[in-house]
């Protein structure tokens, strides 16, 4: 009897250990928020995923060490064949698990991933690994691969009408919201959560960022705003929006985590995080994620939004599993889980294609960008709804060359659903395949030619984003400020704009004309070029005459 009693407290030791841990956490120390955590591992591990085929595996280890122990060697093999025998199977139970979980995971996303060629009858050449020996008007797609992961492709173009140009750079709005900080002890921006928010009708756009508290004390700061130029803006959780908690905050003033006690199996990643000013009142939007069954395990759903107020000193959380579009000002669809989602993009070809092929897209890796590469948060010119947008390169490739991109729909989620990408593969003939880093040259050889001295003196041209065509925009920074915003087309196509923000900026004023095409016989120019001439020239007549005064 002593035996067995022995043998089931052996059993029982991985189940105490667990719930000796939340104990522990729960009870002695829950001000750190550990115990929360069990619930989604629970989760995970044990309801759809190894863990109890890993339980078992230990129970009939112990048991085979156990009956090995207390027989005698003649008798040993007998005793301990089935529990080995049982041992085997649990750890080959486990192996499938393990075997093709990637696989499940990349069918998967690949289920809510559409890629559009502008003739299915001749693709290109990115796609051939996936298109080559495809079926042909299967399921709603032109052409469906015949891969272990069956990619789809239909027809259809990058809309031509482009993006809201941005006003400022997210290396420019770096600097400015940091400044506004200064006059909050132990509050400072949480980088990661500065986003760019589109402006609606008349309305300018802006980039706003979260200001965050600290230790056991210090709950959030608020929300600060900057328009691209000038000095930032900021609402406070003070006053009647008074807050108690805080993303980086301690023990009780940790809203990281209320969020896991109030939501056990919600997820949120910290770049997901952003904040705007209601008027005066700062709310801060808690893009979350959630585990999903699926196969043999689990994968990563969008969950909705958790969105962030002060009441008169507390914390007051609401959680909105579907949200429409144009409900909020900026994105509700994790930024986090559109990359996870781009990246799985190389399994649309199968396995075979994606590891020995290098086939898939990948964000450029150009300086050019300062780490800037991709889920660009941008307004649709057409329809007015907010996209995440990555040109894509190939990938395994050096080339900055960009033959895709990626969109997806960032102000609208639905509980568990995930939203669709679309990857547009560009023609080999299609002028935006541009390269970064010649548009980058491009654009600092113009700048040479055309604005004097801006470089010179200490310029910095960063961050460029797409507008329409081929059309691009970069900005030109003074030590932090951002003084000129640049449009220019990688085919020259239209011609390259200028145009001054900052006035404090010293010496920085461009010399010669504001547009190398205005220099040009005029009988050679486009009714474009020949437009923007004269706005240049209306501009320099009107700045000249303000100089003068009246006479």
């Amino acid at each position: 009897m002593s035996r067995v009693v022995t043998l089931v407290a052996l059993w029982a030791v991985p189940p105490a250990l667990i719930g000796l841990y939340w104990l522990f956490w729960a009870w002695i120390a829950p001000g750190f928020g550990y115990q929360n955590g069990l619930r989604a591992w629970y989760f995970n591990v044990v309801q759809h995923g190894s863990g109890p085929w890993w339980l078992l595996a230990y129970v009939f280890a112990i048991t085979a060490l156990a009956v090995a122990a207390w027989n005698e060697p003649t008798h040993r093999v007998r005793w301990t064949a089935v529990p080995l025998l049982l041992l085997i199977v649990s750890i080959a139970m486990i192996a499938r698990f393990a075997i093709g979980l990637d696989k499940d995971v990349g069918r998967f996303y690949a289920g809510a991933t559409t890629l559009y060629v502008h003739d299915p009858s001749q693709v290109p050449a990115s796609l051939h690994l996936l298109t080559d020996g495809g079926d042909k008007n299967t399921d709603g797609c032109a052409i469906k691969g015949r891969h272990d992961v069956r990619g789809c492709v239909r027809q259809g173009d990058l809309p031509a009408a482009g993006w809201e140009p941005r006003v400022g750079s997210l290396d420019g709005a770096r600097i400015a919201l940091t400044r506004a900080t200064g006059a909050q002890q132990a509050v400072s921006l949480r980088t990661e959560t500065i986003t760019y928010l589109n402006g609606k009708g008349d309305a300018p756009g802006a980039w706003s960022g979260v200001l965050d508290g600290s230790g056991i004390n210090v709950p959030l700061g608020g929300v600060a705003m900057w328009s691209g130029q000038g000095n930032a803006t900021q609402c406070t959780f003070t006053g009647d929006y008074g807050i108690d908690r805080a993303f980086g905050g301690a023990r009780r003033n940790s809203l990281k985590n209320l969020l896991r006690e109030r939501f056990p199996l919600i997820g949120y990643d910290p770049s997901d995080v952003w904040g705007y000013c209601d008027g005066k009142e700062p709310i801060v939007v808690v893009p979350v994620t959630m585990p999903m069954a699926w196969t043999h395990g689990t994968v990563t759903a969008p969950a909705g939004v958790i969105t962030v107020r002060g009441d008169h000193g507390h914390v007051e959380l609401d959680y909105l599993t579907d949200v429409t579009a144009g409900t909020l000002p900026g994105p509700v669809y994790p930024k986090s889980l559109t990359a996870y989602q781009r990246e799985q993009t190389k399994w649309v070809a199968g396995r075979e294609n994606m590891n020995r092929n290098h086939f898939g897209f990948d964000p450029a890796t150009s300086e050019a960008q300062t780490g800037n590469v991709s889920e660009y948060l941008l307004r649709d010119k057409t329809t007015g709804r907010l996209q995440w947008v990555t040109p894509m390169t190939l990938r395994g490739s050096t080339s900055e060359l960009f033959v895709a991109y990626s969109v997806t729909p960032a102000d609208e989620v639905h509980r568990a659903n995930l939203n669709q990408q679309s990857v547009y593969a560009l023609d080999d003939t299609d002028r935006r395949r541009i390269n970064i880093d010649n548009l980058d040259a491009d654009a600092r050889s113009w700048l040479a030619t055309n604005a004097g001295t801006v470089m010179s003196n200490g310029g910095k041209l960063v961050e460029f984003t797409p507008v329409d065509g081929d059309v691009w925009r970069g900005f030109v920074e003074f030590n932090g400020r951002v003084a000129y915003r640049l449009d220019i087309s990688a085919s020259r196509s239209v011609p390259t704009q200028l145009v001054k923000l900052e006035d404090t900026v010293p010496g920085t004023q461009p010399q010669g004309p504001a547009n190398a095409d205005c220099g040009k016989d005029i009988a050679s120019l486009t009714p474009a070029q020949l437009a923007q001439c004269a706005k240049v020239f209306v501009d320099e007549l009107a700045n000249r005459q303000a100089q003068q005064g009246p006479h």
